[in-house]
């Protein structure tokens, strides 16, 4: 009777420790869990469009960047009512750069230009240009003044150095030049409507001065000079010289 209790005590130790080990086994054999992929961005990646439009909250356009029909490629910003560009960045199939700024009510304010063969800086009122600035490729430089988009009077620097002062009258041609050069060379000149000389003063290096009177062919009709001296001339040819 003794021999039972013992035989069913052994039979469950060894049920259990067989329980443990299988679990343990199962655990050990089983297929590891395969891990989830998350996308990543690629490295080096590139977007590519012809046009892309910035909107804000409400929809409306605000800015867009693309290349336009003449090929450049421009960044243009908008206002709230996205009517008129405040600004215009491009960069020129011909290797120049322009910015330009709007003031909300015109659609320019102001121009900056640089390209091959000039820079220039434009100031504008109420759409019309006031004031420009430019150098030339040649490195001649000018600051214009503007009335109702018509030049009338310049202000500049040959590419010697040498300042000149214009300004411009009937039909947009320059009326009157005043030059002085370092050598020492001054010069009023009045010009005609044709633009050629009517009345010239000058000093030669300043040592000589001449005063001439011209035709509306550019003729010299009268000059006086310092030494003393009086000359009348008649189709370019002297008639009298005083003294």
């Amino acid at each position: 009777m003794e021999r039972q209790p013992r035989v069913i005590l052994i039979s469950a130790v060894i049920s259990a420790a067989l329980g443990l080990i299988t679990g343990f086994l199962g655990g050990r054999l089983a297929a590891p869990p395969v891990p989830v992929a998350t996308p990543t961005a690629e490295a080096g990646a590139v977007v590519q469009a012809q046009n892309f439009q910035l909107v804000d909250q409400a929809g409306r356009v605000r800015g867009r960047l693309g290349v336009d029909a003449h090929g450049a490629a421009r960044l243009t910003l908008f206002g709230p009512d996205g009517a008129l560009p405040r600004v215009s960045l491009a960069a020129t199939p011909q290797g120049g750069a322009d910015l330009e700024l709007g003031d909300g009510q015109h659609q320019n304010a102001m121009e900056l230009k640089a390209h091959q063969d000039a820079r220039n800086i434009a100031l504008y009122h109420e759409g019309k240009l006031r004031l420009g600035l430019e150098v030339q490729k040649n490195g001649e430089a000018a600051v214009n003044l503007y009335d109702k988009g018509h030049r009338l009077m310049s202000l500049g620097l040959t590419t010697q150095g040498d300042p000149h002062l214009t300004f411009y009258g009937e039909g947009h041609k320059a009326a009157m030049e005043m030059v002085s050069k370092k050598n020492g060379d001054r010069s009023l000149n009045l010009l005609g409507k044709n633009g050629t000389p009517r009345v010239v003063l000058g000093l030669k290096n300043d040592q000589k001065a001449a005063l001439g009177l011209f035709d509306h062919t550019g003729k010299t009709r009268v000059a006086l000079m310092d030494e003393p001296s009086l000359i009348l001339l008649k189709a370019g040819k002297p008639v009298r010289a005083l003294p």
